[in-house]
């Protein structure tokens, strides 16, 4: 009986477990069911799912934004001014909206 190849390569299962390593990325769909009994025994699922960061590069500025507002505010309350306090307050108000969209709060 003859070994089942790569349709793409030509690649067998049996080089695949002497190397380690197939002869190209068709290898992973012609040899799947081969490689099943393999990834269970090795990790917790055949599937990739892969990580997701915590932020966004955007709710990061948006944090960092929301930070930079509160210091600004409390300086200018230290140096007594209050008409800045109250426009820099609004802005603290639209970043906490953005913040509160977006589930961070």
């Amino acid at each position: 009986m003859l070994e089942k190849t790569c349709s793409r390569c030509g690649y067998t299962f049996s080089q695949f477990k002497r190397t380690g390593l197939f002869g190209c990325p068709d290898c992973y769909q012609e040899f799947y069911k081969e490689l099943l009994p393999t990834l269970r025994s090795i990790q917790k699922d055949v599937y990739h799912a892969g990580n997701k960061p915590k932020y966004s590069v955007e709710d990061k500025e948006l944090l960092s934004e929301y930070k930079r507002l509160m210091e600004e505010k409390e300086l200018a309350g230290i140096e007594g001014r209050f008409s800045d306090m109250a426009s820099i307050s609004e802005k603290i108000s639209y970043v906490i909206e953005q913040l509160k969209v977006r589930g961070l709060i």
